[in-house]
């Protein structure tokens, strides 16, 4: 009979009782805060009052904590960095249960992670000091855990003090460049989740060579051959590599302005978006208005409800009959990715992939009044034009959206414009701190 277990189970109070196992989903790192957090409590409650909580005592399972949370953290960057592998195409085996060597799990990822992407570079230098002092002392995790090793030596002769205060601001230092780290590693396996990368060349380096490209009209030029021949040396890059990350950058939104090409949109053409956008402002004749005057509290009986469903159905009907005459499944799909983008900024890859899925979810045979209402919805949208033109600002269509801003005459509405049309709108927070040196 198997003998039932007394100390680890789930008893009262319940708010007092942890999930592990099946009952949870922890990784490395979710491992590692607890004893990151185990050692600060330490740390300060030595700190406090060491009388109470004796620096000689306290010591080991402190640094023990330290140690072996590092470890986890390393650990866990790992499993984000195969992740990034997977994407990439790229084979990136560690035998994570295997290593408890902090050097060479350090050396594995330092070694891996810049090769893979220079971004990498500016956080492994700041992280890294710290690593290899942990390695110095405590390569395997025993130093902190035993007084002796397993050759019967003492740990920590050559060492011989340990300041407390000191510790606190090192691994704390340390600590919050793991985080960052945790942070690079999310950002970049977003960013080429978008895969608008090659070989030997990330996101960020096709932009810094869509920099160093010529305008597209001087390409026929015998100048273009020299240039290419620079930028293969430049970039470590074979014929066949710079023509695909020149494809990728010619149909890029983000990328195919800075050499004089413009993407198209999808599904809709100009002529259509302002017919879709007259409509808009038909339904919503006093947004410009609203917008100026900014938020604001409407008590329900200043509002004449008859009146005003009575003025909306008789828009849609109307709406809907003109509209029928040109509107399709693709223009539709194309008008809810412009609306629906704006909600998701930071890689204009996912217009692309919002407009697949809004062409997916409206089939050719779908029924005539669904497909209305769906239209209709999306008149219906306070923020319909605000979010088309913040979109659009986005995909590098500037002139086409000054133009819809001067045509509906919302010239100075939007507080947002100047910064739309420099971009700072849509700066990813994590961009300029990643950024290749």
């Amino acid at each position: 009979m198997k003998r039932q277990n007394q100390t680890f189970v789930c008893a009262k109070p319940s708010h007092l009782n942890a999930c592990v196992g099946e009952n949870g989903n922890p990784t490395y790192v979710q491992y590692a805060i607890g004893f990151s957090q185990a050692a600060n409590l330490l740390i300060d409650q030595v700190i406090e009052d060491d009388i109470k909580y004796p620096v000689d005592d306290f010591i080991y399972p402190v640094c023990f904590n330290m140690r072996h949370s590092v470890e986890l953290r390393l650990k866990g960057a790992i499993t984000e960095l195969q992740i990034l592998g997977t994407i990439a195409g790229k084979n990136l085996d560690f035998d994570l249960s295997g290593s408890h060597d902090i050097g060479r799990i350090w050396n594995f990822f330092k070694t891996k992670s810049e090769s893979f992407d220079s971004r990498y570079q500016a956080i492994n230098q700041k992280i890294e000091p710290t690593v290899l002092d942990i390695a110095d002392v405590d390569a395997t995790g025993q130093t902190f855990r035993y007084p002796v090793s397993t050759e019967s030596q003492k740990h920590l002769v050559e060492v011989g003090n340990i300041n407390f205060v000191v510790l606190k601001e090192r691994f704390n230092s340390l600590e919050a460049h793991l985080d960052t780290l945790l942070g690079l590693n999310d950002f970049l396996i977003i960013e080429y989740e978008q895969d608008s990368f090659i070989p030997r060349l990330s996101r960020v380096q096709l932009f810094q060579l869509a920099l160093d490209l010529p305008d597209y009209s001087d390409w026929h030029e015998e100048k273009f051959n020299e240039t290419k021949i620079e930028l293969k040396k430049k970039y470590g890059l074979s014929s066949n590599l710079l023509s695909n990350a020149i494809n990728i950058i010619k149909n890029h939104y983000e990328l195919a302005p800075m050499i004089g090409l413009r993407v198209e949109l999808l599904g809709i053409s100009k002529e259509e978006l302002i017919k879709f956008l007259t409509y808009w402002h038909q339904y919503h004749e006093d947004a410009k208005e609203k917008t100026l005057a900014g938020p604001t509290v409407t008590s329900s009986a200043s509002i004449d409800l008859f009146g005003y469903i009575e003025r909306t159905s008789n828009q849609r009907v109307e709406i809907c009959k003109d509209a029928s005459s040109w509107i399709t499944g693709d223009k539709l799909a194309g008008l809810k990715a412009l609306f629906y983008f704006a909600r998701d900024f930071g890689f204009s890859e996912r217009y692309i992939v919002q407009y697949d899925r809004e062409c997916a979810s409206l089939p050719i045979h779908q029924n005539l009044k669904d497909f209305e209402q769906t239209f209709m919805d999306l008149i219906r949208k306070t923020n319909g034009f605000s979010n088309i033109l913040k979109s659009l600002f986005f995909l590098k269509h500037n002139e086409l959206a000054k133009e819809l801003i001067e045509h509906f005459d919302w010239i100075g509405v939007f507080h947002w414009q100047e910064r739309a049309e420099t971009r700072e709108l849509f700066r990813l927070p994590s961009y300029s701190q990643y950024r290749t040196e």
